[in-house]
């Protein structure tokens, strides 16, 4: 029999164990969780070299000896994703769109139930958690770069050097980031005339960064554009162009006419443009007795540039923009490499939008909201590429003439290469409404692509709804 008291001692005895136990555990488990967290810091830190897809560096770390898996994990989840290099897809249909950001808005094509009705952009706030630490860790990249991609010993980047922004999702991989700066942030910065891109990718874990490199602004933009008579709608066409292309400097315009109405009105518009700028930089190709065609226009615009592989831009004579498109042109447009199709915000008709209100000038109608036009991504016709990209791919299909169909073409060559489609709404290109005629003698295809497009930019649901229920209650009450 044991002593009074023995039992309770053994007790104590035993307590005291058990807690010594959950001590060494915690102490344990503690350094697990450093290990792990300074493993995944270390994948933070991962180098991809863009010559050598399959070649990634490694901070000089023992840790790596555990975290083996989690790092090919990674490689395997970089590799697989499309942000390394293009790859050929099943159709046109497969691109997976960008989404673009700016430092107050978000432009993206799905609203989704998480936006106003009345709204097709976000504001930053919503989605500032993780927007705010991409740019952050652009920033850090940027300023703890490679010696080459800084602009001065000094200069430091802030976030009012970022212009803009692009991200998207492949949903078993991860999140692609593309940020563009330019150094505007100091008055002793001795060099403007770069852009400066980061990208960045989160794949399904922290996120990690790719590349840093640079694009000139100095990069000449070749504007091609096909026209055939509308000299008001050119002479619009002429003020963006005078406003916000002919400041950058960069820029060169070809216009490629079809026969001979309102030549010399065209001819006469440039001039004066040339006479009030001192704007020289620009050709007139002349097609007096073909059939218009936009492929063999843009075709025949192309084939003139006599300079090493430019980087055009197939235009249309309704498009509005913006100076920031060109940064974005230069910036996503790489040769050998990439071709920008961005996604243009096409306006409704102005009577219907503003059918109680009045009409305001052209560019106070560039408002992105969902009444007032929509994210035109059935369209394919506004592209930036490389001449050389251009000749690969193989060129327009000249068999088709008027317009549409063409472009689409030319877009599915490109998705079904190994050139990386880069491909998201902008906040910087306005298609402007104008009547649409159909030709009933096109190909089926085009005569009802055209019809499409017709119906789909006329206006909004709601507007084209009450206009139909508002001119179906006048019909009711003529007949009673």
């Amino acid at each position: 029999m044991l002593p009074r008291g023995a039992n309770h001692h053994l007790q104590r005895e035993s307590n005291d164990r058990m807690i010594d136990s959950l001590r060494h555990q915690i102490e344990d488990l503690r350094k697990v969780l450093e290990t792990k967290t300074n493993q995944l810091e270390a994948v933070k830190k991962i180098n991809v070299d863009f010559e050598n897809v399959r070649s990634i560096v490694l901070p000089d770390n023992e840790m790596f000896a555990d975290g083996d898996r989690i790092f090919h994990y990674l490689k395997d989840q970089m590799e697989r994703s499309k942000i390394l290099k293009g790859s050929p897809l099943r159709s046109e249909y497969n691109v997976n769109e960008y989404t673009m950001f700016d430092r107050h808005y978000v432009y993206q094509l799905d609203t989704g139930l998480g936006t106003k009705p009345q709204d097709v952009i976000l504001r930053r706030s919503d989605l500032s958690k993780e927007l705010n630490e991409v740019c952050d860790e652009a920033l850090r990249s940027l300023n703890g770069g490679p010696e080459r991609f800084k602009v001065s010993p000094t200069y430091r980047f802030t976030s009012e050097d970022f212009l803009h922004g692009m991200f998207r999702t492949e949903r078993d991989i991860g999140t692609q980031y593309e940020l563009v700066y330019k150094p505007e942030s100091s008055s002793n910065v001795p060099n403007k005339s770069q852009l400066f891109r980061v990208t960045l990718f989160r794949p399904f874990a922290p996120v990690t960064h790719i590349s840093s490199s640079s694009t000139d602004t100095s990069e000449t933009i070749y504007f091609i554009v096909p026209l055939q008579g509308r000299e008001d709608t050119f002479r619009i066409f002429l003020d963006y162009f005078k406003d916000f292309c002919i400041p950058d400097g960069n820029v060169y315009l070809t216009v490629v006419y079809f026969g001979n109405e309102a030549l010399s009105e065209i001819i006469q518009l440039l001039d004066e443009l040339s006479s009030k700028t001192g704007f020289k930089h620009y050709q007139v190709i002349t097609m007096k007795n073909e059939e218009f065609s936009r492929g063999k226009a843009l075709q025949f615009g192309a084939s003139s540039l006599n300079v090493d592989d430019p980087l055009m831009f197939f235009c249309d004579v309704d498009i509005g923009f913006t100076k920031e498109f060109l940064h974005q042109c230069r910036a996503h447009t790489i040769a050998g490499k990439s071709v920008f199709y961005p996604i243009v915000f096409s306006l409704f008709n102005p009577s219907l939008v503003y059918k109680h209100n009045e009409i305001p000038i052209l560019r106070d109608r560039q408002v992105i909201k969902s009444n007032n036009g929509l994210w035109r991504d059935f369209g394919f016709g506004m592209s930036c590429q490389h001449l050389s990209d251009f000749k690969k791919i193989g060129g327009f299909d000249l068999t088709i003439k008027g317009w549409g169909t063409e472009d689409t073409l030319l877009f599915r060559k490109y998705t079904q290469s190994n050139t990386m489609v880069i491909r998201s709404p902008v906040n910087s290109l306005f298609h402007h409404w104008h009547t649409k005629h159909c030709d009933k003698t096109w190909a089926t295809e085009q005569y009802e692509s055209c019809l499409r497009s017709r119906a789909r930019t006329e206006g909004s649901q709601l507007s084209l709804g009450l206009e139909y229920f508002q001119l179906k209650a006048e019909l009711e009450s003529k007949h009673t």
